[in-house]
Formats: C-alpha cells, structure tokens, sequence
C-alpha cells in the first residue's frame, strides 16, 4: 500500500536535522529547511508501509513530529505563512533567550541579537504557523505571530525627507501624517500600499515600515477608582500593586500600567479595563536610539562592568564619577536590558531619549 510522510511540525528538532536530512536524501539543505519551516509538509510518497514506518522511527529520533498517511486518508496541507516576533517580560531574561533562539533557529548568538534589535523584532519570517507553536513551547519570550499580508502598519517617514515626498506619500495613502520628535507617522496601512511605499522610498531610507501586530506599546493608567472593587482588584491581581499604594497611585496619575507590550495583546488588556470601567490610552514610541543617564553612582566598579557589556570603553564612565550619560545611542532593547541591571546596584539609572 502506498503511504505518505508528513513532517507536521519541527517539533523538538533542531534545524541540525536539515542536515543529516540532506545528506541522507542527496538534496539541497535550503530545500529541507523550508520543508521544516513550512510544515505540515510532505517528505515521502508513494513508499511502502514498512519504509513509511522506518521514516517515522528516524525522523522522530531527529526531533521532528511527523505522521504517516495511507493513500485513503485525506491530506491537507494549506497553512498560513505567517512572521514570527519575540517580546520579553523579563529582559534579564535577554541572555537565556538569545541562546534558545540560536538552538532553535540554528544561527549564531550574534544573529538572533541583530534580529531581535529591530523595531519589531521579528525573527523568522515566511514560516508555518505550525513552526510558531513548536518555537512557543522551546523559549521563555512571548511569541507572537500573524500573516504579514492581512496585518496593517505603520508608515514612519523621515524628518530629512523632502517635502514633495511626504506630500506623495500623503496622498497615495489619502490622509495626513502626525508629526512627532523623530519623524512623521502614518498609521493603519494596509500591506500593498506599504510595500508599493517601501519600493520606492527605501533606497534613501525615507520610510520605515513597522507591522502593527509585532508592535511594542505601553498601556498608561488614566484614571480608577480607589473605592471601586474591581478596580482595585485588578491592580492588585492581575497588575501586582500593593494594596496599600494604591492611593499615592491614584494621585501620581497617569501612570505606565504595562511596558513593551505586544500591540494586539494591549488591545486585550484595554477591553478587560474598559469592561471594568478603568480608564487606560495605548502610548507609541517612534524613537528607536536611547541613551542613558545614571547619577547618585556608589558603586563605580559594577556600574562600569555592566555598561562595558554593549558600551565601548572609549564612553564609559571616567574613575570616580558621580553620574554619566551615554555619548552613543543604543537600541531601546539594550537600553532596556542595561537599565534592568543597573536598578538592582547602587545608583540611580534612566532611560533618555
């Protein structure tokens, strides 16, 4: 009887296993690696039973999660090709998920960083979403995943840009740009018009497109009550603030409730606000360069050895310096990893834009 393998997913294998699949089958490595990334996908047909089930046993080993479909079972292999991003709860966490990315992604430590500090970081792109799944279960970052085609985004056009150029781009997308500090924005775009954009103002580096559905926000506090139950319920709960702050929170309003946020998920958590009738505003920053601004510096030594991880020694601090600001802009994820060390050592660390 004729029998079909299908690798459903990669599963718990390593991209490693292209290769031993590649010499084994005498076949472009590219070519495996696609069939993984795109899975569910077809490796063998046509074969017999006994040969079906060895395929299986061996692919197994590998890691991989694999079936086998006899010529009466129904094969469907239509699948989403979707981009896959990562956002951290925890950046001290930046480390341990660098190097399980890596493994997964079968690349160098340096690569997984170089991807993960684009603005969003999206780390594969064009893969299955059955590859999503597998890459949720094998790190500790939050995952997220859509169909670049069906997203929308954000168009950021320079501030060098000339302005015939933004009056163009204005009015292929029939609306106006909001400036900001770094640039002026135009949001809810749809994927053609972005990339007809992208296409013609790339080369001079006029436009920067960001999909909404990778995007890092902040969700701010407006306002709440603090006799209300459920308000101060999910503040304590679901946010973790201390009940008895709760009234200095109150009159420090607004306030940063969720920082770096995946977009859609900040959508989720302002429906179960609103449903509750805690008053909260999505907050968007533009500005991928920070730089840091440390004073009250009593412990110089750590201070510096946690600086000298992504800052040259040309611009760390100079012996015996009270406070320091950094000459050189770093990634706003750098910035973010660098200020998370530094608050746990004897100083007074921010982040500057």
């Amino acid at each position: 009887m004729e029998n079909t393998v299908i690798i459903n997913s990669i599963g718990n294998a390593t991209p490693g296993a292209s290769k031993v699949l590649s010499d084994a089958l005498k076949v472009p490595q590219d070519y495996i690696l696609k069939l993984l990334y795109n899975a569910p996908s077809i490796l063998f047909q046509k074969v017999d039973k006994a040969t079906a089930e060895k395929a299986e046993d061996t692919l197994t080993k590998l890691g991989l999660d694999v079936s086998i479909c006899s010529k009466d079972d129904e094969i469907d292999l239509t699948t989403e090709l979707i981009d896959i991003s990562v956002s951290l709860d925890n950046i001290l966490m930046l480390p341990k998920i660098i190097e399980q990315l890596a493994f997964f992604l079968g690349c160098k430590q340096a690569e997984v960083l170089n991807l993960m500090l684009n603005e969003p970081s999206i780390v594969l792109g064009n893969v299955s979403v059955a590859t999503a799944k597998a890459l949720q279960k094998r790190t500790d970052a939050n995952v997220h995943f859509s169909n670049p085609r069906k997203d929308l985004y954000t168009i950021l056009i320079s501030k060098q840009a000339e302005n015939t150029q933004l009056k163009n781009i204005e009015k292929v997308l029939k609306t106006k740009a909001t400036e900001t500090d770094t640039a002026f924005v135009i949001e809810d775009v749809s994927y053609d018009h972005s990339q007809l954009l992208w296409r013609q103002y790339q080369a001079n580096k006029t436009v920067k497109l960001l999909n909404q559905s990778h995007q890092l926000v902040t969700i701010i506090l407006e306002d709440f009550d603090v006799t209300n139950e459920a308000h101060t319920t999910f503040l304590t709960e679901k946010v973790g603030m201390p009940a008895e702050i709760l009234s200095d929170v109150y009159e420090a309003l607004p306030i940063s409730l969720f920082e770096n946020v995946n977009n859609i998920q900040a959508s989720a958590i302002m429906d179960d606000c609103a449903s509750i009738g805690l008053t909260t505003t999505i907050e968007k920053d533009f500005n991928f360069k920070k730089k840091l601004h440390i004073t009250e510096i009593e412990d110089a030594e750590n201070v510096t050895k946690i600086l000298a991880q992504f800052i040259p020694e040309k611009d760390l601090p100079k012996a015996n310096a009270t406070s320091w600001t950094s000459n050189e802009e770093v990634p706003p994820l750098i910035a973010r990893y660098l200020l998370a060390q530094l608050e746990q050592i004897e100083c007074n660390p921010e982040i500057i834009n």
